[in-house]
């Protein structure tokens, strides 16, 4: 029997060979241009010509994740009016290419230039919350509702008992075991689930090269149908004026006449700091992994845990 994700029945687990001669056949690339694919977890990625991008599935996993995706993606071109990528043709295989928002995408630039031009901050916080706002209310729930999972994937349950073998101080993980506690219980209680990211930072974003304002929004694969405050997780820079948390608050409640608990927000930013240690298990604590030293994601995860009063 068929599958809406595979309607053909393939079932196919896509190699760079299978997608350049499936890019080949469908005039999407020529024989003589240079092929270029990188693979992200159960997915393979090639750019294409005109500034698109083909996805390709690795696993079922992979295919599952494609086809959420460009649900998310068909809702928002439908309801929403800031950019997002634009899906533009999707084979019954389970691959498809999509527009890319045309801008820069450089996070740890764009990290440094927030952290100290607080008129950057600002405007980029109330950029974030005009899309927000858009994201989280422009979209009927009666399109979302039976098919977008209510729990994010991060932190993943597999790295989580890792992180003894990461921290060497019982002290601080009893208090990532209590902050994992409270994130579970506060969770527990959602009312009112919206179109969420899951994943918005400076590393999900295309901003202007020169001026660095927000042009749009990407990496729609860790959507969900729950709390709002997780579109705010990533907004906190740990200084005492937090530009743009606050300048999104201030843009996106009265839009949508909801409140944003900044005490939420804390607690699921030091959440994401205990997920990214525990994801380090098997590296070296010089490594740069997901951009970060041993050494920087343990003084994220003090910093956000004590902003988090744990």
């Amino acid at each position: 029997m068929t599958s809406p994700l595979d309607p053909d029945g393939v079932g196919r687990h896509w190699t760079g060979t299978d997608a350049r001669l499936a890019l080949l056949r469908a005039g999407l690339i020529q024989s003589e241009h240079p092929f270029e694919a990188w693979e992200r977890e159960d997915r393979l990625a090639v750019p294409l010509p005109g500034d698109r991008l083909a996805w390709f599935p690795t696993t079922k996993d992979g295919r599952v994740q494609l086809h959420r995706e460009r649900r998310v993606l068909r809702l928002l071109e439908k309801y929403c009016r800031f950019q997002a990528p634009r899906v533009l043709f999707e084979d019954p295989t389970g691959w498809d290419f999509r527009s890319l928002i045309p801008g820069s995408v450089r996070p740890f630039h764009l990290r440094d230039r927030l952290q100290c031009d607080p008129q950057l901050a600002n405007r980029f916080g109330e950029d974030l919350g005009r899309i927000l706002a858009d994201q989280h209310s422009s979209i009927p729930s009666t399109d979302l509702r039976g098919w977008l999972p209510g729990t994010a994937n991060w932190p993943r349950s597999e790295d989580i008992p890792h992180l003894p073998q990461v921290v060497d101080d019982p002290q601080l993980l009893s208090r990532m075991e209590l902050a994992l506690e409270r994130r579970a219980a506060m969770l527990s209680q959602v009312s009112g689930p919206v179109l969420v990211h899951g994943d918005l930072g400076p590393h999900n974003v295309v901003v202007d090269p020169d001026s660095l304002r927000l042009r749009g929004v990407f990496d729609y694969d860790g959507a969900l149908l729950a709390d709002r405050h997780q579109d705010f997780t990533y907004m906190l820079l740990h200084q005492s004026e937090e530009p743009v948390l606050e300048s999104a608050i201030a843009i996106y409640e009265p839009i949508t006449g909801e409140r944003i608990d900044r005490d939420r927000v804390r607690l699921l930013n030091a959440v994401a700091a205990i997920g990214y240690l525990a994801y380090r298990h098997g590296h070296a604590p010089d490594e740069e992994w997901c951009g970060r030293t041993l050494g920087q994601d343990l003084a994220w995860a003090r910093a956000a845990l004590t902003y988090a009063g744990l």
